[in-house]
């Protein structure tokens, strides 16, 4: 991860650092290099404790509930929803790294599922088309929070929770008020919701694409180095060379699009489009990003992170429905959860001094 005020030299050249400290140990290491270090090392003990954590989840439902929560029926429901949520969580956890935030994936969720099979329903369209059509969708309209929070300094939480309204009314619009239904495409439902060798669901197989893409972006790329950077200290990194608007847009517009994926993922398994879907989606990613141990302060963060996140949240939502609660106390669990684990990581950050 980015510290400091790297120069232009020391931003364009992280691979050959890294190459460099390799082998030394933390006392070896130069004072940024030993910042970086030990916070790479508390991230992965983090990770281990949330991955422990989700384990103890799982095997307490499954003794809790062995007839309900080991079937095979429950388990392919838990992994399918939970693969809707993790892919969009991947953007978001671009966005939280770069210190930005988007309110709005729940409603273009239920927009880019709409306009999916408006354009296969009543325009016509190849279902391909329309995916790519939808996905680009989602790019644009991230482009569009990227831009108005950059350049007009408009703070992210604003301009995405105006979107989340707006957002939600043209999916009203665009579908009359009503399901969007009569999609009949085989193909593109076997891509989007089939199993592969009759095991594993095709969501889940997005899923690990999604992440391992977007994991390796993060970890190994300039890109990547330039979120954690600009997240950290926008004006360090910013007088480093590093393009912070271009950067922080570029998160929007990843966002933007996993959400269009997400949405048509969901339009190809259930054959309709929604305009009242992805109602409190934004909570569930916000919450496996925030469960996963991505900072809401920008700097730190990783896709691992955010999967077990997700996991964990999957897993307390499934939970309560089959241990008889009611739905509504489906969000007060939710907003705990992410209340404790922001408390969590604020307490850990400031016994590490970060």
């Amino acid at each position: 991860m980015a510290t400091g005020s790297p120069s232009r030299t020391d931003a364009g050249a992280v691979p050959e650092q890294l190459d460099e400290l390799e082998g030394l140990t933390l006392d070896e290491l130069p004072p940024g290099a030993l910042r970086g270090a030990r916070l790479s090392q508390l991230l992965r003990v983090r990770e281990l404790g949330i991955f422990l954590a989700a384990l103890a989840i799982f095997a307490l439902l499954a003794v809790l509930r062995p007839g309900t929560f080991l079937t095979e029926f429950n388990l392919l429901n838990l992994v399918r929803s939970l693969a809707l949520v993790g892919i969009v969580a991947v953007g978001m956890t671009y966005l939280f790294i770069a210190a930005e935030i988007d309110l709005s994936v729940g409603s273009g969720f239920a927009l880019l599922s709409v306009v999916t099979a408006y354009l296969i329903v009543r325009q016509g369209w190849s279902w391909p088309a329309a995916a790519v059509a939808a996905v680009g969708l989602g790019a644009g309209i991230g482009l569009f929070n990227g831009v108005i929070t950059t350049f007009f300094r408009v703070p992210s939480f604003i301009v995405t929770l105006g979107m989340l309204s707006a957002l939600r009314g043209l999916a009203l619009v665009v579908s009359g008020g009503n399901t969007i239904s009569g999609i009949a495409a085989p193909p593109f439902q076997a891509l989007t919701s089939g199993e592969l060798f009759g095991l594993i669901p095709a969501q889940i197989i997005w899923l690990l694409a999604t992440m391992l893409i977007g994991g390796w972006v993060l970890a190994k790329t300039r890109f990547g180095y330039h979120v954690y950077a600009t997240g950290d200290n926008a004006r360090a990194a910013a007088n480093a060379g590093i393009a912070t608007r271009r950067v922080k847009i570029a998160c929007f517009v990843v966002t933007g699009a996993l959400t269009g994926l997400a949405g048509v993922i969901v339009t190809g398994w259930l054959q309709n489009g929604n305009p009242i879907s992805g109602q409190a989606f934004e909570l569930d990613v916000i919450a496996a990003v925030v469960i996963g141990g991505t900072n809401l302060f920008g700097g730190s963060g990783s896709i691992l992170g955010t999967f077990l996140g997700a996991a964990i949240a999957g897993l307390i939502r499934n939970g309560l429905v089959l241990l008889g609660a009611g739905i509504e106390t489906i969000p007060i669990a939710q907003g705990a959860v992410i209340i404790l684990a922001v408390l969590l990581d604020v307490t850990i950050r400031r016994r590490q001094g970060l």
